[in-house]
């Protein structure tokens, strides 16, 4: 019998005000399983313009680091919540011993990620920091490697250049600065411009 591989897909916060986001992620996806049809699949959604209303009430009023970051996780539930409402045969989970679940009901696991950051942060040694450094892709990455995923594919909506590495993709603002460090554990990081008439994964280079 042929293992079954894990792959982290992290949908953007930027993907979300596009109208064709319904139908072309599950289409990615399915071209996906295609290719590589033992893969397990889980998703995280980004922020976008739900963590930057937190980012705007910290610029105005001062929240402080913690109370933002906190705020920032509670945005990343609730773009969890919008995206298992769009994506047909999904599941919403909140905890990661509960993704074997969804796939043994053959449903998409999307996971609401706070309550397994805030375990890692208070059990691990590393913790993520409490910054507007850290979004959405260094927390993906990191439930990435939690979870022990074969591979981190990060959906956005920019292209990305040739042979580009991961610190060329924080110098051109396509991803986080904490994200080199975050996977650099994982073997495997692929960026994916979903706006393009033919999505095609790129490798993000160590």
């Amino acid at each position: 019998m042929t293992s079954s591989t894990l792959a982290v897909v992290k949908v953007g916060g930027s993907l979300f005000d596009w109208p064709e986001l319904p139908r072309r992620l599950p289409a990615f996806l399915d071209a996906r399983r295609t290719i590589a049809p033992p893969e397990r699949t889980v998703l995280i959604a980004g922020g976008g313009r739900t963590v930057d209303v937190v980012r705007a009430l910290d610029q105005i009023h001062g929240l402080g680091d913690e109370c933002a970051h906190q705020l920032a996780l509670h945005a990343l539930d609730l773009t969890a919540i919008i995206l298992a409402a769009l994506v047909p045969g999904s599941t919403l989970v909140d905890r990661i011993d509960s993704l074997a679940g969804a796939w043994n009901a053959r449903s998409i696991p999307i996971l609401a990620p706070r309550k397994s950051i805030n375990e890692f942060d208070r059990t691990g040694t590393d913790p993520l920091p409490a910054s507007w450094h850290v979004t959405s892709d260094a927390i993906a990455a990191r439930l990435a490697v939690a979870m022990g995923a074969d591979c981190l594919i990060l959906l956005k909506s920019a292209p990305l250049p040739a042979k580009a590495s991961r610190q060329d993709a924080v110098r051109l603002g396509l991803v986080d600065p904490m994200l080199p460090a975050v996977a650099r554990s994982l073997a495997r990081v692929e960026y994916v411009n979903l706006r393009e008439r033919a999505p095609n994964p790129r490798p993000l280079l160590p």
